[in-house]
């Protein structure tokens, strides 16, 4: 009972392992979008003329608008990886159990009682 418990949590380590590159670049897409919003909230910045009497504040606008679409497209990217990246993950642990359930029933019980 022992070694298919062993097993099993091997099995389930190997599963975390092969998604451990997923959960970084998961990770990672928001981080680089709210990166590309710094830059465009930075380049906007530098827009701004403290000297000048009329701003371009159409100009500065858009830029903070691209800016903020940054974040909200990475965001939005983000939540729909991870979504997709649990589903998949549960189905794989899920078989995972199904298989060690199946190998208790059918072949260490049949040992035990045998």
């Amino acid at each position: 009972m022992s070694v298919l418990n062993s097993s099993l949590e091997l099995l389930g380590h190997r599963v975390d392992l092969r998604y451990a590159l997923l959960h970084y670049l998961v990770w990672v897409i928001p981080t680089v979008g709210f990166i590309g919003t710094v830059i465009g909230i930075a380049l906007a910045m530098s827009l701004i003329d403290p000297s000048a009497a009329g701003q371009p504040l159409g100009e500065i606008a858009r830029a903070l608008g691209v800016s903020f679409y940054t974040t909200l497209v990475a965001l939005a990217e983000s939540a729909i990886l991870v979504l997709f990246l649990h589903l998949v993950q549960a189905q794989e642990e899920l078989a995972v159990n199904r298989a060690g359930h199946y190998t208790l029933v059918n072949l260490i019980n049949r040992l035990y009682a045998g």
